[in-house]
């Protein structure tokens, strides 16, 4: 329905004025409405135009009964009560059934909240004002509690305010009892529930004893007959999942007990020999140190004693010195070498090399030993470059580990050295990089298949003829295998039995952009 106000001018409410004065976005007071008699407050929004005029008010209207029915609609507990104050202490919004205004003729005025005749309401705001001197004080969330008739309150004040400035404290109050009751009572059945509980167990515990005893005690059997030694002991699988899985696990640890002691004797007895080995490799490093030393003691010894019966007798015992007193230094890099090795220490310095240069070289430096021997030497024609990326030193040095074992071994037949150029093997989703692999094959004294692997192994060797028949300490495959590595590239050995030859093959990859080999990848250089 729509009522008439006589002589209304909205331009003298206050709450009209207010928003005018304020000249932003604000809440206005609490005024009573001319139409219904309820206490409402006005949100207002002057709109202004460029010269800076208000040219109107935009307001929109809270009534606090909405917010007093709402509240009553919250479910806070059997006795709790929710209020809304101002920071003056007067009752805007409530709870409980009774109006938080007292209604005139032609207004309605707020309750102040210590004035209340609700008794939660009014010492909840008396002891905020005993607890802070001042509502205004309140800045922060608070849970605190206070006594009615000697029981325990539990009061929560929370302030709410905005930019606008609307400036509320919302207190919530429950009894102590509200919450006792409840846990009292739920207490009460979880009690009963224990003692229920307990029963049951105690039936189910008896029931099951049994079925749970008798396969833990073939287990405690199974695992005293296992410590025993006796590996073919199995334990039963029974219908308990729990239990079903432990002698799966009992009989799975049993076979990998079983196959963990057969290992260690494996490995026991690879150490027995590697042991055997190692003495046998001290041995013969002793005897490959004294010989050069011997042999140089003698030669400076006949010099400096002037057995010689000439300067060229003289000079041919100094080149024999000199000669013993480089393989000494030989075999002592190459013990260095090795040392290093193992403890990751060696520093490889890769660079561009040539290889057909590098090969060639020590070809060359072995020739006089070969026509010493009588062995033919078939090798590949050298005059195109190949480029590899390796440390020059370390490549001669396996260049020429490789060939003299060659030389050593072979009392006739022949040396043949090939180079070839191969297609590498893609693995990482890029290009393929040929390879190429220099093959060093002699028809000297073999290797039995069941023995080549110890080849490259340190601290082993064949046996001790073979390292007394021939010069050596037989490091040199082991070395340049690292080293192999080292640089990227790899080494294999491959011999038919003894006395059938040996073959070496020796791989790296190619330095495309440098490297001269034309289009065929598997011709012989």
């Amino acid at each position: 329905c729509t009522k008439v106000v006589p002589q209304y001018d909205f331009r003298l409410r206050p709450w009209y004025q207010d928003g005018i004065a304020a000249g932003k976005a604000a809440w206005g007071k609490m005024f009573t409405s001319l139409i219904d008699k309820k206490v409402k407050m006005m949100a207002t929004q002057p709109v202004i135009d460029n010269d800076g005029n208000v040219i109107a008010l935009v307001n929109a209207t809270l009534t606090f009964s909405q917010v007093h029915e709402f509240l009553q609609k919250l479910k806070i507990s059997k006795s709790g009560e929710a209020f809304i104050l101002n920071r003056s202490g007067e009752l805007i919004a409530s709870s409980a059934t009774t109006d938080p205004f007292i209604q005139n003729d032609n207004d309605s005025e707020a309750i102040d909240a210590l004035d209340s005749k609700n008794p939660l309401l009014r010492l909840a705001s008396q002891h905020l004002i005993d607890r802070f001197g001042d509502l205004n004080q309140i800045q922060n969330t608070s849970l605190l509690n206070f006594d009615i008739d000697g029981k325990q309150q539990f009061l929560q004040v929370v302030p709410f305010s905005d930019k606008y400035g609307l400036d509320w404290l919302i207190l919530v109050v429950v009894p102590q009892a509200d919450f006792m009751g409840r846990i009292y009572a739920n207490t009460r059945i979880t009690v009963a529930l224990c003692l229920m509980a307990l029963i049951l167990a105690i039936v189910l515990g008896l029931l099951s004893c049994e079925l749970i005893i008798r396969p833990v005690r073939r287990l405690k059997q199974a695992a005293t007959s296992l410590s025993m030694g006796n590996w073919e002991q199995k334990v039963k699988e029974v219908p308990i999942d729990e239990l079903a899985i432990l002698a799966q696990s009992f009989n799975q640890m049993t076979e990998q007990l079983q196959k963990s002691f057969v290992e260690l004797e494996r490995k026991n007895i690879a150490l027995q020999e590697a042991d055997k080995f190692k003495d046998e490799f001290m041995k013969n490093i002793s005897h490959e140190l004294r010989t050069p030393l011997n042999s140089i003691i003698c030669s400076l010894k006949l010099v400096l004693d002037n057995f010689c019966d000439s300067p060229e007798e003289e000079t041919e015992l100094l080149q024999q010195a000199d000669k013993s007193a480089i393989h000494l230094l030989d075999l002592i890099d190459e013990l260095l070498d090795l040392v290093q090795i193992k403890e990751g220490k060696l520093i490889i310095e890769k660079k561009l090399v040539n290889l057909s240069e590098c090969l060639s070289e020590i070809i060359d430096s072995q020739q006089p030993l070969i026509q010493h021997k009588n062995l033919q030497l078939y090798k590949p024609n050298m005059s195109k470059s190949i480029f590899v990326e390796a440390d020059p030193t370390k490549l001669k040095q396996i260049f020429l580990n490789v060939i003299d074992n060659a030389i050593k071994f072979t009392e006739t037949g022949s040396i043949t050295v090939n180079v070839q150029i191969k297609p590498g093997v893609n693995t990482y989703d890029i290009d393929q990089i040929p390879i190429v692999v220099v093959t060093i094959k002699d028809t000297g004294i073999g290797v039995e298949p069941s023995k080549q692997y110890q080849l490259f192994q340190s601290f082993v060797m064949l046996d001790g003829s073979t390292t007394r028949a021939y010069s050596g300490c037989g490091l040199g495959l082991a070395i340049s295998r690292s080293l192999m590595e080292l640089m990227g590239g790899n080494i294999t050995l491959e011999s038919a039995g003894k006395n059938q030859g040996t073959t070496v093959s020796l791989s790296l990859p190619v330095a495309l952009q440098t490297s001269d080999y034309g289009e065929n990848l598997t011709t012989l250089i």
